[in-house]
């Protein structure tokens, strides 16, 4: 009791739709990054990077294999698949989420039109 109230510490069961919507994102976005980083370690062990799937692939994911490469080029001085595969999928998943969030803003947009 502080001044004649009670102090509730439970979190409401409804959520607002910006915390409904950027979950949803968070969580395709992780979808996305995730199917990314498995199709390319399947491409990259069966047909190979420089296939016309490894390529789309690297068109699809190409801020993550960019920056990735780039960081341990400069940073590690030598390419490890151990290090470069979680690499590519962060940036990827970050990517992912800024080009989501960018979808649903022209959407919220189109909508109030």
């Amino acid at each position: 009791m502080y001044g004649g109230q009670r102090i509730s510490l439970c979190v409401p069961a409804h959520k607002s739709p910006i915390e409904r919507t950027s979950l949803k994102i968070l969580l395709w976005a992780l979808f996305f990054a995730a199917a990314w980083t498995a199709a390319l370690a399947v491409v990259a062990h069966s047909p190979g990077l420089h296939s016309t799937p490894g390529i789309w692939l690297g068109v699809f994911g190409l801020p993550g294999v960019v920056i990735a490469n780039w960081v341990q080029g400069f940073v590690f001085h030598k390419f490890s698949n151990y290090l470069g595969y979680p690499r590519m999928f962060l940036v990827n998943w970050l990517f992912y989420c800024s080009v989501i969030q960018g979808l649903a803003s022209i959407q919220r947009e189109f909508r109030k039109k």
